[in-house]
Formats: structure tokens, sequence, C-alpha cells
């Protein structure tokens, strides 16, 4: 076998202390009053980093639902969707990003989700469970997602490693 790799590697340093730049969010209508009240308790960046550490138990085992389609799955139609600006950390930013490349979906399906299950109380079952932490959160933690196209046997997957 012939093995052609591009080794290139583009390393930011430092994220968080790189500019923070707008990003937004789709929130469906039906969900928007309860994101509302979250939001008066929580700036929005902040909120998001504590979903993302809340739901490693789900995201980092695989446990959101796996992809419909080849191509990025975005939020069903019809949802009057409401647009939300904020400037998240970038380092949060990633690992969304990150979620939804592996699982086949949108930052903003992927924040959705998290959303429902928090909005759902989920958290609170999970830490009665003492499932809160199963997911460490220490500075070795890496996060990679990939892509696998293999044109001849038409095959696609994609993954998502957590180390620890």
């Amino acid at each position: 076998m012939i093995l052609f790799r591009n080794s290139n590697a583009f390393v930011i340093d430092k994220l968080d202390e790189c500019e923070k730049t707008i990003s937004t969010l789709l929130i469906p209508k039906h969900m928007i009053e309860d994101f509302l009240r979250v939001r008066e308790k929580n700036n929005i960046s902040i909120y998001l980093r504590k979903l993302l550490r809340r739901y490693r138990t789900f995201t980092h085992t695989g446990m959101i639902p796996e992809p419909k389609k080849v191509k990025t799955e975005y939020q069903e139609e019809g949802l009057d969707l409401q647009r939300i600006n904020f400037r998240p950390m970038n380092s949060d930013w990633i690992e969304l990003g990150e979620l939804a490349l592996a699982f086949g979906k949108s930052r903003c399906w992927v924040f959705v989700y998290l959303l429902k299950l928090d909005l759902l109380g989920l958290f609170r079952i999970l830490v009665q469970a003492g499932l809160k932490k199963i997911v460490p959160t220490l500075p070795s933690l890496e996060l990679t997602s990939f892509w696998t196209l293999q044109r001849v046997k038409q095959n696609f997957a994609r993954g998502y490693h957590v180390k620890v």
C-alpha cells in the first residue's frame, strides 16, 4: 500500500487569548423563552462551557444520535429558528464544532440538543447517579474527530476519539 500524507499541521497556541469573534446560535422558537430564562442567569459563553462540561458523559461516550445522512444534519424545518449572537470562548466553539463534525450535525443542532438535556434536568439525575464525571477534564484531555472516505469501496466513516 502506498500512503500519501499531508503532514501540515495548523496550530494556534493560547486559543482563549485570541480574539473572540461573534458566533450565532439558532434556537427553535418554542424553546426561546426557556433559553432566555437561562440567559438571564448565565452569560451565553459561560453557559456553553457549562453545557459542554456537564454533558461530556453523553458527548464523549457517543450518546449523541448517529448521523442519518452523509451531509451535515441541521435542525428540522418549520422550527422558526431565532438568531442569538454571542462571543464564545474559542476552545468551546472548537469543541462544539468537533462534536458537530464527528456526529454529522451542525453546531446549532448540538447546542440545542445539549440545551434540551439541560432543560429536562438531566444534569441533576447524572449527579444523583454519580455519573457526572465519567470523562475527566484533565489538562491531557484530547479530542479528535475524523472522516474516512474509501472511494473504491464506496465507504464513508466519521468518528471521534477521546484521549485522557
